[in-house]
């Protein structure tokens, strides 16, 4: 009986214990969330919420922060400098070494025969008489205009697509603006900003019809949760949403509304969350962060806009990288990054998940709304996800396994061994010219000691693989019906080339005995990465750790960099034990931090002349039937800084079906500032005209009995210059 009272007494004393911090940590909340400036009600009830739903997480993450603030740093050290050093005695049939490079190619293609024309875009006249002409476009910022300055400030151009919202045109904004026009003549009926945080970027929000409203309702994603508006003033809907609006963290892609059920998705902390439409009950929450750095910024976050499969009441959602994409961390960071995931509709539970890197080095999200295939593929219903590895993926709804062939490959480099899949069927929609360039081409581009294709990042070896921008865009995919394709457009000669590496913290001056004096006439003396034009010298910090004397000593003696490097062994050895000792000292005192320098590699700033029939950006046609690629056009153009045009631009908007089950399809993003229409049948093109400046979202296609509305917004490149605030729509007679 007093073991029982005991055991009793314990656990009541524990959960005291418990409800105390819990108080305590709300009370700390609602203290350090009210300044001199007021009470910063959503940064409190955010804060709050978190810790109400995750609070053994939120605690452990803070606690383990504040008694061991360098701990992240460490466990990436530590995996990148194994991993470095079982890449010294790699061995595979996929390595192969060229003019002092290393080229680590797992996945391997035959291309195949595809009729690829480049050197202009090929139009056919059949709209000669019936080409959409420009009836309007307005500021969608309730301004007559956004200046210069205003424009550089905001980190993305527009990236969400207007939407037909009963009789209204609704157009929104990442910032929270939010308004109504007539579609027809761009006449204001309203506009209005909700939220004191804006969201990084929107790309999309929810309208419907509410039956017992009697109004089209409106679904706003913000930066701090996701508002309820009706269309028809753009008021809060006090009945519905809790009064106001749902959850608290940052949204960018469209809510949706099924049964009275709120699906909403989050960004930092990642996930997929279902609230009562209307009381605004929170009913679940699904984390895709997991691990040491749940909501600290882990990634895994969903992009794009999700979509219901409502027959098998899933819910498909695409995931991007993790947070420290460029970084080896502890596996579990990467548990549900570049992934397509199937969760339950009632529930959130995930029922399955489709991966493509186990361990994703490459920033390669999978991109676009996942589609829900109307064709059967092998007899199984299919939903098709991209990636921005230039694969495409056909998956079995109810199994979550490609139905078309796959490649999966393993690299193992000890510490670091991980699975990497590529579609066979599509093949991959990046272009070889640039390994190619950038290689065997290349006699002076001082690229010894780099890894060209897929590789981890390693200290000290800088690598150059596709990624981050290449392949297809967060704009997706469309469906042709009519001719059964998939269509899509995406960069297909743009690769990333970056540096890795650890430096002191501060920079910390190397014992300068007459050895390493003569490694600091290249190298840099106090331990920062140096660069000689295209050549980048590493850091000397971690030498010791990375080569024993014999290994290093070998390395001097055939690397070309330091073959005119004099030395005998008795310096060497001496030198090798003063770096030994400031490593040692910088590592015991974890006076360090992870270095990365990285560049894009676009094509257009060092191709040659003679070279610039690459293109950067392709529109591709693939079969549903069978996953193969039918036809490839330019996409659009792109002037390069000399006057000359490449034909095949690089792209960031994305391509709509022109509905009416007809065939055409509509183009934007390209470079050149234009909207094309083109036949989907031989990707022939039928028309284009000029925007205010490059298209930054998926055009609207609107068509009536005798009209075809086509809305472009023209937020601009990714270069804050090139931005723009417009909403353009055109007019096409269809009779």
């Amino acid at each position: 009986m007093k073991l029982k009272n005991k055991k009793i007494y314990l656990f009541f004393s524990i959960l005291f214990i418990f409800l105390i911090i819990c108080f305590s940590y709300r009370f700390e909340i609602m203290y350090y969330s009210s300044t001199a400036l007021g009470y910063d009600k959503y940064k409190a009830e955010k804060y709050s919420f978190l810790f109400t739903h995750k609070p053994f997480k939120i605690t452990g993450t803070k606690l383990r922060a504040y008694f061991n603030p360098n701990w992240q740093s460490k466990e990436i050290l530590n995996i990148a400098l194994k991993t470095k050093k079982n890449f010294i005695n790699y061995s595979s049939q996929d390595l192969k070494i060229e003019d002092n490079n290393y080229y680590l190619n797992i996945i391997n293609k035959s291309k195949a025969n595809i009729n690829y024309q480049n050197k202009k875009l090929e139009y056919v006249n059949s709209w000669e008489n019936k080409k959409p002409l420009k009836v309007w476009s307005i500021n969608m910022s309730n301004k007559k205009f956004l200046d210069k300055a205003v424009l550089e400030k905001e980190s993305k151009p527009v990236q969400v697509s207007p939407k037909i919202c009963g009789n209204k045109l609704i157009y929104a904004r990442q910032d929270g603006n939010i308004g109504a026009v007539d579609y027809q003549t761009g006449k204001r009926f309203w506009h209005k900003k909700y939220g004191n945080t804006p969201a990084s970027s929107i790309r999309g929000f929810f309208c419907e019809y509410e039956k017992k409203l009697d109004t089209y309702i409106i679904l706003l994603p913000t930066g701090s949760g996701v508002y309820c508006i009706d269309s028809l003033d753009g008021s809060l809907i006090s009945s519905r949403c809790g009064g106001e609006k749902l959850g608290v963290f940052e949204s960018r892609v469209s809510p949706e509304l099924i049964n009275n059920i709120v699906y909403v998705a989050t960004v930092n902390p990642s996930g997929l969350e279902a609230y009562n439409f209307l009381t605004g009950k929170f009913l679940w929450r699904k984390d895709f962060e997991v691990g040491n750095f749940v909501y600290v910024g882990g990634g895994s976050n969903p992009w794009n806009n999700f979509i219901i499969d409502k027959k098998n009441q899933l819910i498909f959602i695409n995931t991007g990288s993790p947070a420290d994409r460029f970084a080896l961390r502890n596996p579990d960071n990467y548990k549900y990054s570049g992934s397509l995931l199937a969760l339950d509709l009632k529930t959130g539970r995930i029922v399955w998940q489709f991966q493509e890197h186990e361990k994703d080095t490459w920033n390669h999200d999978f991109v676009g709304q996942p589609i829900l295939s109307p064709k059967k593929v092998k007899g199984k219903d299919i939903v098709i996800t991209l990636s921005k590895s230039g694969s495409v993926y056909f998956i079995d709804r109810s199994s979550g396994l490609p139905v078309l062939p796959v490649e999966d490959r393993t690299v193992d480099l000890g510490e670091f061994k991980y699975n990497i899949k590529r579609s066979i069927y599509p093949e991959s929609l990046l272009s070889t010219e640039y390994y190619n360039y950038l290689g065997k081409n290349c006699k002076n581009c001082d690229l010894s000691s780099t890894i060209f294709g897929l590789a981890p990042p390693i200290i000290k070896i800088k690598r150059i693989f596709h990624g981050y921008m290449g392949g297809p865009q967060w704009g997706g995919a469309s469906i042709d019906v009519l001719n059964n394709l998939l269509i899509l457009a995406g960069n297909h000669n743009f690769m990333v080339q970056q540096f890795h590496d650890f430096v002191p913290q501060p920079l910390t001056d190397i014992p300068q005995n007459m050895k390493i004096k003569k490694c600091t006439s290249c190298h840099s003396h106090d331990g920062s990465v140096n660069y000689k034009g295209r050549m980048i010298i590493p850091s000397l910090f971690l030498t010791t750790k990375i080569y024993d004397f014999s290994a290093l000593n070998y390395y001097l003696r055939n690397n070309n960099f330091h073959k005119g490097l004099s030395f005998k062994d008795h310096e060497l050895n001496e030198a090798y034990n003063a770096l030994n000792k400031y490593d040692n000292k910088l590592l015991k005192e974890s006076k360090y931090k992870f270095y990365i320098q990285r560049s894009n590699i676009n094509l257009k700033k060092i191709i040659n002349q003679n070279s610039k029939d690459l293109s950067l950006g392709k529109i591709t046609a693939i079969s549903l039937n069978t996953g193969k690629i039918v036809w490839q056009i330019p996409a659009g153009t792109q002037k390069l800084n000399n006057g000359e045009i490449i034909i095949g631009s690089q792209n960031f908007g994305g391509i709509t079906n022109g509905e009416n089950n007809e065939g055409i399809s509509f183009f934007t993003g390209s470079f050149d500032k234009k909207i094309y229409a083109f036949n989907n049948k031989d990707g022939k093109y039928l028309w284009s005209d000029v925007l205010p400046a490059v298209g930054s979202a998926l055009p609207l296609v609107y068509n009536t009995s005798s009209e075809r509305w086509i809305f472009v917004v023209a937020g601009g490149r990714r270069s804050p210059k090139h931005r723009s605030n417009d909403l353009v729509a055109f007019k096409q007679k269809l009779n």
